[in-house]
């Protein structure tokens, strides 16, 4: 039996005498015939018929273990939820069933997801982007970015960027999150972040990226601080009160590695957990810092002595905008949004 639908003939779509689509009896080998292009069946009828011939794949169960995912276990996913964390728990092993794999292993009083468990969140969140960009444009808002970056290249870098970026996307709406370089670099690969500004060095493929600078660091130093005439870097680091950053273990071994090779000892009085923190120190005339060099728009001219110190250069770091090739494949404007980006931010001594 053939069956044509409106149009007949040639535009109706033809079925096989005993195949069922949606109730209709299927014909075997009716899925080959669609691969080759021998049946006009829409092979969408048959293609994802596994994924519901059997119950436990769903988007809330696939939501639910991605917060898990992202958590780093049931109970912090819950958040002392006795109701959720039952509820979690219950998804997590009804999607373990579906699939027939363990998604997640028990890692101290956390989990940690399976091979298995990463290949299947990637995907997820992939096609909940997907979905949640289309719902969006459906109801007309605007759209939303997410960028991660260190607190000084957030302030100084981004910040005095991004009005121009929205005249050019006047429809966005941008989320920035404070990051260090790794845990920018694994937010792009699970695709929680869309962009990031982070160090060169700690970035893998599949990550892409374009080279956005390098980052330079100097000494500045408040004029009522300064001890006149040409002073020595020896002197300056031993006789001032000196404000540094203290989270970064590895910039401050660089630091003190280029210190200690000219001999030098820095007289550190105060330490922070972010570069603005350390800029405002500054700003009170009472300590000099090591800062970047970007930091310079934030005082007012002649306010501050900015000395490159031979011993910094070695601390210098590239810094990229990164993010994920497949971010561009699900996420609408986000090539547009990432050549944008690529030009508004450069950064100059």
């Amino acid at each position: 039996m053939n069956a044509e639908g409106p149009g007949g003939g040639q535009g109706g779509v033809r079925i096989h005498s005993g195949l069922r689509v949606s109730g209709i009896r299927r014909k075997a080998g009716c899925v080959r015939d669609c691969i080759a292009g021998n049946c006009r069946i829409p092979y969408c009828a048959v293609m994802f018929e596994q994924l519901f011939s059997k119950r436990g794949l769903s988007l809330d169960r696939l939501k639910s273990f991605l917060e898990v995912a992202a958590a780093g276990g049931i109970a912090r996913a819950a958040r002392g939820d006795a109701v959720r964390q039952s509820q979690f728990s219950r998804q997590i092993g009804e999607l373990e069933a579906f699939f027939g794999v363990e998604l997640v292993a028990r890692q101290g009083r956390g989990l940690e997801l399976t091979g298995a468990g990463r290949a299947l969140a990637a995907v997820a969140r992939e096609q909940m982007l997907g979905l949640e960009d289309f719902r969006a444009r459906c109801e007309d808002e605007p759209r939303v970015f997410r960028i991660g970056a260190g607190d000084s290249l957030l302030q100084w870098v981004l910040l005095p960027r991004l009005a121009r970026f929205q005249e050019l996307f006047p429809r966005t709406q941008l989320h920035l999150f404070n990051l260090r370089s790794g845990d920018i670099a694994q937010r792009l690969a699970d695709l929680r972040l869309d962009f990031g500004l982070a160090r060169a060095s700690i970035l893998r493929p599949p990550l892409r990226h374009a080279a956005a600078g390098e980052v330079r660091y100097a000494l500045f130093i408040p004029q009522r601080l300064w001890p006149g005439g040409r002073p020595t870097e020896a002197r300056l680091m031993a006789e001032l009160p000196w404000v540094t950053l203290g989270s970064d273990g590895e910039f401050m071994a660089q630091v003190l590695a280029g210190a200690g090779a000219l001999g030098l000892k820095p007289a550190f009085r105060l330490v922070t957990e972010s570069f603005p923190q350390a800029a405002r120190a500054v700003h009170t005339g009472h300590y000099a810092g090591i800062l970047p060099l970007h930091a310079r728009s934030d005082f007012p001219e002649g306010g501050v002595r900015v000395v490159e110190a031979r011993f910094l250069k070695n601390a210098a770091r590239k810094v990229v905008l990164a993010w994920n090739p497949r971010l561009l494949r699900v996420r609408s404007g986000a090539e547009q949004a990432a050549a944008c980006l690529k030009e508004l931010i450069q950064i100059g001594p």
